[in-house]
């Protein structure tokens, strides 16, 4: 009875993976020290599936939920959840927020406010090669206006060599790279702010 109860938990164990996103934090902080804005995400996807029928063969479907870990450095992640790619985008950013100094507050309608776009997110496997796309528009609003934007987008491929480990690695690296590469110091610069 206790060999059947062993191996359920066995194979319990070795189920197919979720997809997990490590978030790394930029080397330079506290550029923006002082400054308060609201943060705010849509999802404006026009596919809103996150992994594609090749990923789907790797991972386990968790309804689009990706689990997220947030690191500064090289060092390890702190595990922060498993998110829905708009709500993905959102914990990231505000990580970044606070990590430039910026002081996340509740959504106002004096407040000036950064509202993303999700317009992709997508894992996918073709041939034996994983793929990605993420892009977003970034907007810093203040009383309904829109003050200044960027559009940030970047894809990325790489050959799937054993199991799911390279999906990981490389959509880690193209999120980390979207989130950092947008120019906040600019936005707010370009805003009058």
């Amino acid at each position: 009875m206790w060999i059947g109860g062993l191996l359920s938990i066995v194979l319990s164990c070795s189920s197919i993976p979720h997809l997990q996103v490590t978030y790394r934090l930029p080397q330079e902080q506290g550029n923006l020290a002082g400054r308060k804005a609201f943060l705010s995400v849509e999802d404006v996807r026009k596919e809103k599936q996150t992994l594609g029928s090749g990923a789907l063969q790797e991972f386990e479907d968790t309804d689009g939920a990706v689990s997220l870990s947030v690191a500064k450095g090289g060092g390890p992640g702190i595990r922060k959840g498993f998110y829905q790619p708009p709500a993905l985008l959102k914990e990231a950013m505000e990580n970044r927020m606070k990590h430039e100094g910026i002081e996340v507050v509740p959504e106002a309608a004096k407040s000036p406010g950064l509202s993303l776009l999700l317009k992709s997110f997508l894992v996918d496997r073709v041939e034996r090669r994983w793929k990605v796309a993420v892009s977003y528009e970034a907007r810093l609003v203040k009383e309904g206006n829109v003050l200044s934007s960027q559009t940030v987008s970047g894809e990325a491929e790489r050959l799937e060599l054993v199991g799911a480990e390279q999906a990981q690695v490389l959509i880690s690296e193209l999120f980390t790279d979207v989130v950092n590469r947008l120019d906040m110091s600019k936005l707010f610069r370009e805003s009058g702010l």
